[in-house]
């Protein structure tokens, strides 16, 4: 079994910094609310990028609690399609990455298809 070790250390570090970050924007959030911004189209604008963004942050958010879970039963580092071995590469550029960048790819593309089946 490979020592995963200072993969999970850098999960964890970039888990309570995204934590911190959602939890710091609902914290801006209330406190412009409370002070009344003047424009409240600004304020919905503001709000909606913030949610984008803050939704994009919960999804890392939740993929690096899979990793951890994956890497503390094990399976860590293994492709959850065809079960091979994801490359170190590819670990290190996508901590927490669950397909071999062969079934990453076919998947990319049967999204695409699903997308706009008529072009392919």
């Amino acid at each position: 079994m490979t020592d995963y070790s200072e993969v999970k250390a850098k999960l964890v570090a970039k888990r309570k910094e995204l934590e911190a970050q959602l939890t710091g924007t609902q914290a801006t959030e209330r406190h412009e609310v409370e002070e009344g911004l003047n424009d409240n189209a600004q304020l919905r604008e503001v709000s909606e990028i913030r949610n984008g963004l803050d939704d994009a942050s919960a999804e890392d958010l939740n993929q690096i609690n899979q990793a951890l879970a994956r890497i503390d039963v094990g399976d860590y580092g293994f492709c959850q399609s065809c079960g091979n071995q994801i490359s170190a590469e590819r670990l290190k550029a996508l901590p927490y990455a669950t397909l071999c960048v062969d079934d990453a790819e076919n998947a990319e593309e049967l999204d695409k298809e699903a997308l706009d089946p008529n072009e392919y």
